[in-house]
């Protein structure tokens, strides 16, 4: 007759067994953290992704509306109770006057009042443009001056950018004698990297030559209301000019300092100083005539915009 102690002995051991041999997949199973595997493996975010992206196409679709009836309703005109649409292809007109001012020369030739000035009419894209610029001087009964003024057609063609073509009436007088020249113009301005403004242009005469100007300037702000403006401007010619006075090759240099408080947005005096030179064979000219090369100027006057 079997010992009683002995079976049991023998039924732990076999069941020892039994849980060494299919434990490890029962532990598994019935693990908590298995669990938690589990239902990891089913919120991991692959699944919401891909459920979303399953049902995306039917989501933007109006309830009740197939795609077919969402796109013709998108080609009707839309309902009468729709507010209006914001128009952003505006006409707008700026008129700057960058500088009225009186020259002092410190050289005692005679004193000049002089401007510059710009004005646009027109949307983002294109503009009519008008910009000039003009100094005149006297002493005694001795009146001289002289004056430019282009009428362009602007298109922006990049981000800061615009293109610009059109004409230029230019005009030298002193005492009795009164001279005009017309040109062809073309011209690129723009805010160089470095937030240079940069503004150049050609012109082609009635008589062929050719013209160029460059002209740039930078604005230091010191503080939000006080600037400090260096400023300068060449030109060139093709050939000589006798009507004009300027040789071929480079023909002038301007250099500008000014020192403006903006009062308001729109106004803004400043004091500054300016130095020109004629060059090359236009300062030939220059000396050939008694006149001097270069001048000096301290100046005062006013910025200026209307909008």
């Amino acid at each position: 007759m079997p010992n009683p102690k002995r079976r049991d002995v023998t039924r732990i051991l076999v069941s020892l067994c039994v849980l060494l041999a299919g434990g490890p997949n029962a532990w598994a199973q019935d693990s908590p953290h298995q669990h938690g595997d589990s239902e990891h493996a089913e919120e991991s975010p692959e699944t919401p992704e891909v459920e979303s992206q399953s049902r995306l196409p039917e989501a933007e679709l109006p309830a009740g509306m197939t795609l077919d009836e969402v796109l013709a309703r998108a080609e009707e005109p839309p309902p009468d109770d729709y507010p209006d649409a914001i128009p952003d292809d505006h006409l707008r007109a700026f008129f700057i006057v960058d500088q009225l001012e009186y020259r002092y020369d410190l050289q005692g030739e005679p004193d000049a009042v002089g401007t510059e000035f710009s004005a646009w009419f027109g949307g983002d894209f294109n503009r009519l443009w008008l910009k000039g610029e003009g100094e005149a001087s006297w002493q005694g009964e001795d009146f001289e001056g002289e004056s430019d003024v282009d009428l362009l057609y602007g298109r922006l063609i990049a981000p800061f950018w615009t293109a610009q073509a059109g004409v230029q009436y230019a005009n030298v007088w002193g005492g009795e004698n009164y001279r005009d020249f017309w040109a062809a113009a073309l011209a690129i301005q723009g805010l160089a990297p470095g937030m240079f403004e940069v503004d150049a242009s050609i012109y082609v005469t009635e008589k062929l030559n050719l013209l160029a100007t460059f002209e740039a300037e930078y604005d230091v702000r010191i503080t939000q209301r006080l600037v400090l403006q260096p400023r300068t401007e060449l030109r060139f010619s093709a050939r000589d000019s006798d009507a004009r006075g300027i040789g071929a090759g480079m023909n002038s240099v301007v250099v500008d300092l000014r020192l403006r408080y903006a009062l308001w947005r729109e106004f803004a005096p400043y004091l500054g100083a300016r130095f020109e030179a004629l060059v090359f064979g236009t300062g030939d000219m220059a000396a050939a005539a008694g006149e001097d090369n270069s001048r000096f100027f301290v100046l005062g006057g006013v910025r200026f915009a209307i909008y």
